[in-house]
């Protein structure tokens, strides 16, 4: 028997693994996907877009989204050792400090800190707000001058500082976003975290793996059932699936809602209603120009890029997509910056909906992001439904986020060196334009979260209430979305599970 089974060896998963074996503990870490994160395209970050819709990623989509137009979103999820980390733009941000305290006792700003600080190998180096010699690698990234014009679009016309760390004092202002990059390869949780403890006899990692049920013994969790109908027994059961898996998991082991179970064709084990609501999302909006100073995307210079990485992991693909951003507040009167701002040199195509499709030519994308979302979805056993732009005044935000990227596009030194927009183009000029726009394109920021929150699924100590043996320790158990890219929040979540689940 082993002493703690963790369910997913994603974001969340390689770092309870790492950490919970370091002790000297027996650890079983189970992953549906392969050991492929250590791959070219994986580990060049500017790669991401190709693993989209391939095996290595669930591909999920949304049940159709009744006020965008009844579009399904298409939802990448890495499926593979180190998961979404393995696939997504690799922003470090941990959110505005406010977020946590409103998270509850152990879960406040300064509790959370040093977990935060305990993870990071910051090149700046050790400070009040950062870590260094930990697993993970956080980094500035190299900014081309069209980015730099942008922050000083930004900062002039948004009257907000340069803010050269988003995770420091402050969130508010323009400037670059570090990254889990390292010398042009991506640090995922599978190479920073797990690679590094797979030495040990105390953990076994099984790969190819589907978890289909938790094994429910009254009010215990003895362990999990695979697949192939081996099981695996273990005094504590961790579930680290990700806010689509983890719900879905403990639904079909029959925790939740017993009248929605019993629908499902589901024996109800366990009453636990929420489990699975109160889905939060961000979604994004696109401005594009063409930009004649910046660079050319095209098919010779993608191979020349890629032969560039493959050879001494430098040029384009080892840089992130995403160098700087922003954080504003859309009127004077918000307590704290509720619009994030993404900024690429390519031209981002929005919607995702049916996978990628490159942009070529010369491009700059101004993307106004949606991070505090009144509307709630939820993840069923059928599917996926955010019920995005539900709240009507989700969408409002968004209109005024797209009005702003406009109007710093605008503003100098941004505007010398831009060209026309083409996207949404000079036929979209009314808020109705805009509205009907935004419907048709706005897109997922990949940040799923809340489906088995504290409080309302798991207790402080992550414990599925009402359950013994079992915690849930990823992006689902955020109570409220923060404001801000949910990865470096992952991991910080896992950090404190271990910390608990040792304790306990």
């Amino acid at each position: 028997m082993f002493d703690f089974v963790v369910v997913g060896a994603g974001s969340a998963g390689c770092v309870l693994a790492a950490r919970l074996s370091a002790d000297g503990r027996r650890v079983c870490l189970i992953e549906a996907g392969g050991p492929h994160h250590r791959t070219f395209k994986v580990r060049a970050p500017g790669m991401y877009y190709t693993l989209w819709k391939s095996p290595l990623d669930w591909g999920f989509s949304t049940e159709p989204q009744v006020h965008c137009d009844g579009r399904r979103h298409y939802w990448p999820r890495g499926k593979l050792l180190g998961g979404t980390s393995c696939l997504n733009t690799n922003i470090y941000i941990r959110g505005h400090r406010t977020n946590y305290d409103a998270w509850g006792d152990g879960w406040r700003y300064n509790d959370v800190l040093p977990l935060f600080k305990r993870s990071e190998d910051n090149e700046r180096g050790a400070s009040e707000y950062h870590g260094a010699g930990g697993p993970l690698a956080v980094d500035d990234p190299d900014v081309p001058p069209i980015a730099s014009s942008f922050v000083e679009a930004t900062v002039a016309r948004c009257r907000v500082p340069v803010n050269n760390d988003f995770n420091g004092a402050e969130q508010e202002g323009a400037g670059p976003y570090q990254l889990t990059v390292r010398n042009g390869h991506r640090a995922s949780t599978a190479t920073a975290f797990l690679d590094p403890a797979r030495t040990r006899a105390n953990l076994e990692v099984i790969i190819d793996a589907v978890v289909t049920s938790l094994i429910v013994d009254g009010d215990r969790v003895t362990g999990v059932k695979l697949g192939d109908d081996r099981v695996i027994e273990a005094r504590e059961v961790i579930v680290a699936a990700g806010a689509i898996g983890s719900p879905q998991l403990l639904l079909r082991s029959g925790i939740g809602a017993a009248d929605e179970l019993r629908e499902a064709g589901i024996d109800p084990r366990h009453e636990l209603p929420l489990v699975g609501k109160h889905l939060q999302d961000h979604l994004l909006a696109s401005v594009v120009h063409a930009c004649p100073t910046t660079r050319k995307l095209s098919i010779p210079s993608l191979l020349w890029w890629s032969l560039q990485h493959r050879v001494g992991g430098k040029g384009v693909l080892g840089q992130a997509p995403v160098p700087v951003g922003a954080f504003v507040r859309s009127t004077p009167e918000q307590p704290v910056p509720d619009v994030q701002f993404h900024f690429s040199q390519f031209g981002i195509h929005v919607p995702t909906d049916n996978g990628v499709k490159l942009r070529f030519g010369r491009f700059i994308s101004i993307l106004p992001g949606l991070i505090y979302p009144r509307s709630h979805g939820e993840v069923t056993l059928r599917g996926i439904d955010p019920k995005y732009l539900s709240a009507p005044a989700d969408l409002d935000h968004l209109v005024a986020g797209v009005k702003l990227a406009r109007e710093i596009a605008a503003t100098a030194p941004l505007a010398q060196l831009v060209g026309p927009e083409v996207f949404p183009g000079p036929g979209v000029r009314t808020d109705d334009d805009l509205r009907a726009n935004i419907r048709a394109t706005c897109n997922t920021i990949f940040h799923p979260v809340g489906t088995c929150g504290i409080g309302r699924v798991v207790d402080a100590d992550l414990r599925v209430r009402g359950l013994r043996g079992l915690r849930v320790a990823d992006a689902s158990v955020m109570p409220e979305i923060i404001g801000g890219n949910t990865n470096a929040p992952t991991i910080m979540i896992a950090e404190k599970c271990a910390e608990l689940a040792l304790a306990g």
